[in-house]
């Protein structure tokens, strides 16, 4: 990463010093890092050009846009003194960018991240940094303003995605969402009984990891036994292609409450008796389902990704069975951005199923957004739209 450690987490202290690093030690312009010594969104063309550069980077390797930083006139551009550097930025300016990227570029920019950097108090100095690494929705098209052009980074500039790098890009994006959804379809997840009703959560890395040898090997058992599912009391077991955990709780899932299968290659496999998020009156408990989601789930995978030292794409999938005539808790007291004014319907159908796409680095540094939006397309199912954070 180009950072120490995702921007967003880091304080305006730590960004500060990232940037005053970066412009004393003369760091050149590359295919990663491009300066600007001033921002404009005042015309057309000026937006069409911050949509370009934003999402040449998303189209590429990833990459960061710095306002305010003059360069000096080399062969490969490298900033001036930090002295020489900073521009007064409007208050708006930031949502007004980021209001313009989303207009203009689609697909949406899945990660992108606008910070000021002030490096002068006393005159309100500042830099402007914009973000985005490489993009699991790749490619992206500037289409705003009847553009209708793809752009990726080269050494020193954004360039014209040429027709067949623009057919490889679409062409990786369907055979990774093709491994995922293949996955889902034809692994080994346990059939769901037809007695009870369930949960399941399936999220699958676009891409084969195969850690098959790994996961045997004392290191990964030692991390088994430091990973339990939210510290429940289980075991884990190997199975022909990876771990599962039962748990000791008894449900309806083959006489256990909840089980969690783990892939070689870095899938996770949750499934639980839909008791572990309801109400006494059997109502679907959304704020519980959040709880669940991320202490049985999205932790696991977290710490599995991180055991591997892996940062990918990934797709999510989430249903429930059995569920014909469930309906939703209307309390929604301990989450406080889950609140809907909407009627409550009760699920006309036995299962609902639905996929989303997201990032181990979005989870981990956007994990509220994530989760908002997959309980957005749960709770749909009762007719229901969740109301903004």
């Amino acid at each position: 990463m180009i950072f120490p450690k995702h921007p967003d987490v880091m304080t305006e202290e730590e960004l500060f010093k990232w940037a005053k690093n970066l412009i004393q030690l003369k760091t050149p312009e590359s295919n990663t890092i491009d300066y600007k010594e001033n921002v404009s969104i005042s015309n057309k063309n000026k937006r069409i050009e911050i949509a370009r550069d934003v999402s040449s980077f998303a189209n590429e390797h990833g990459g960061i846009l710095l306002y305010g930083v003059p360069q000096t006139e080399e062969e490969v551009p490298v900033p001036k003194d930090i002295s020489d550097c900073g521009i007064e930025i409007p208050e708006q300016m930031t949502i007004d960018i980021e209001n313009i990227l989303l207009d203009v570029v689609k697909p949406i920019l899945p990660e992108l991240t606008i910070k000021v950097i002030k490096i002068n108090p006393t005159n309100q100095s500042s830099l402007l940094m914009i973000y985005h690494p490489e993009s699991w929705g790749k490619p992206h098209m500037v289409e705003g303003y009847n553009h209708g052009r793809y752009y990726r980074r080269g050494n020193f500039r954004t360039v014209l995605m040429s027709e067949h790098q623009i057919e490889a890009a679409y062409l990786a994006r369907k055979a990774s969402l093709q491994y995922a959804e293949t996955f889902f379809e034809s692994n080994n997840f346990r059939p769901i009984p037809n007695d009870g009703k369930f949960f399941r959560v399936i999220i699958c890395p676009r891409m084969a990891l195969l850690r098959k040898d790994l996961m045997f090997e004392k290191t990964f058992r030692d991390w088994l036994t430091n990973n339990v599912p939210a510290g429940r009391r289980g075991d884990w077991f190997p199975f022909l292609n990876g771990w599962l955990f039962k748990a000791y709780a008894i449900g309806n899932f083959y006489e256990n409450q909840y089980e969690v299968r783990l892939f070689h290659n870095g899938a996770v496999c949750f499934t639980c008796d839909l008791d572990l998020i309801q109400t006494a009156a059997e109502k679907l408990y959304l704020p519980k389902a959040i709880e669940v989601l991320q202490k049985y789930v999205i932790e696991i995978l977290l710490n599995l990704m991180k055991f591997f030292q892996i940062s990918c794409p990934l797709a999510i999938d989430i249903s429930l069975h059995n569920v014909k005539g469930l309906e939703l808790s209307p309390k929604y007291d301990q989450m406080d951005f889950c609140g809907y004014d909407d009627p409550v319907e009760a699920i006309d159908t036995n299962t609902i199923k639905y996929t989303e796409e997201t990032s181990v680095n979005e989870i981990l540094f956007s994990r509220q957004i994530v989760i908002h939006r997959l309980m957005r397309r749960l709770v749909s199912s009762f007719g229901v739209i969740l109301n903004p954070f």
